[in-house]
């Protein structure tokens, strides 16, 4: 009575773990872990075998070879993976492929594969679980797809704004750009001395060149140095530091004034470049620079707004550019009490700014 007892409760739990398998999302098999792949023998699959229209038996009696439902494209793959796994002596390991339904439609799975050893016989195998991740893999797929437009798009924005003000885009700080607020800038004005009498003596074509190399490269340094182009006008540019990304005031300060000596070092090389190429004449930038509180945000219309900074700070900045002698830069006293600890630079007194109430105490930096 008590051996039948442990009968039935033996067969219950049978038929409880057969239940458990056939309800299963994963696949259980086993096989012989045999160095010839067409030896690798299938001796169990479990029943849920049938979600993908195949039947247990198919593959325990040879009429199906597990091989034959990888999927062609991922099949080399797939068995390049096996053989470093075992040369490597990796005993658990998990794969991804596609496989073939009975009725065609190729799905994504997951092998989880272990080798297992019967001591009592001295068998090896390989046994484990297949997972349909079909769904999810799409949606991955989908997702990387997503991003990669995503980047695209960063790319491209990239192109037509400074590239801090587009990361804080693509990171959601709108409002950091289009709000209004104040912030002290180190801010930055250059442009190239008589640019357009110089140049009207090109052709339109080597004008366009010229003019196009030359801002490729000062932008070029721009980003070096994480400034935040506000505008282009021709051959004038303006730049700030200090926004939508800050550190200190001396930081921005010296960025700022590394970026205006690398620009005039790279004017040097341009015009012995364009002077090998036919133009004779020497091109010169200025560069003002000032530091000081300015508003700071998106302006223009609901349709169209550029980020930027205004404010008197600004204007003093863009006349000490119209001041300073070409192939120099020119910066304020604000800007010289945060980098003359570090660079070089010469007192030049006091010069008068159009529209500021008292004269304005100004430096020379000689880039060398």
């Amino acid at each position: 009575m008590i051996k039948k007892k442990h009968k039935n409760k033996g067969a219950q739990a049978l038929q409880l773990a057969e239940l458990i398998i056939d309800n299963s999302p994963a696949i259980l098999f086993r096989r012989l872990a045999a160095d010839d792949p067409r030896q690798r023998r299938m001796v169990y699959v479990s029943p849920n075998i049938s979600r993908f229209g195949y039947q247990a038996e198919e593959f325990l009696n040879g009429t199906i070879m597990y091989r034959d439902l990888v999927y062609p494209e991922d099949s080399g793959r797939t068995l390049k993976e096996i053989k470093d796994f075992v040369e490597k002596n990796i005993e658990t390991y998990t794969q991804c492929y596609r496989i073939i339904t009975k009725s065609g439609e190729v799905r994504w799975v997951e092998d989880r594969t272990s080798i297992f050893l019967d001591t009592a016989t001295d068998t090896r195998y390989h046994q484990g679980i297949v997972t349909d991740i079909h769904e999810r893999k799409i949606a991955e797929e989908k997702l990387l797809e997503e991003q990669g437009k995503v980047e695209k798009a960063y790319a491209l924005l990239s192109k037509y704004v400074a590239p801090q003000l587009a990361e804080t885009i693509s990171n959601g700080q709108i409002d950091l750009i289009w709000r209004h607020y104040r912030e002290k800038l180190t801010l930055f004005f250059s442009d190239i001395k008589n640019f357009t009498r110089i140049t009207d003596a090109l052709e339109p074509e080597d004008m366009g060149h010229l003019l196009n190399e030359y801002l490729t490269q000062m932008n070029n340094i721009i980003n070096k140095y994480q400034g935040t182009l506000a505008q282009v006008i021709g051959d004038g540019l303006y730049v700030f530091f200090g926004a939508p990304k800050k550190t200190n005031d001396k930081n921005h300060a010296i960025r700022c004034l590394k970026m205006a000596i690398d620009m005039q070092v790279k004017m040097q090389e341009l015009n012995k470049r364009w002077f090998d190429i036919g133009i004779d004449e020497t091109l010169q930038i200025r560069c003002g620079i000032n530091t000081g509180m300015a508003t700071v945000g998106g302006y223009g219309s609901s349709e169209r707004k550029e980020y930027t900074a205004m404010g008197m700070q600004v204007n003093i900045a863009a006349r000490l550019e119209s001041a300073c002698n070409p192939g120099h830069i020119l910066i304020s006293h604000s800007t010289w009490a945060l980098v003359n600890q570090d660079i070089p630079c010469t007192a030049q007194g006091q010069i008068e700014i159009k529209g500021y109430h008292r004269p304005l105490r100004v430096y020379e930096v000689d880039p060398g």
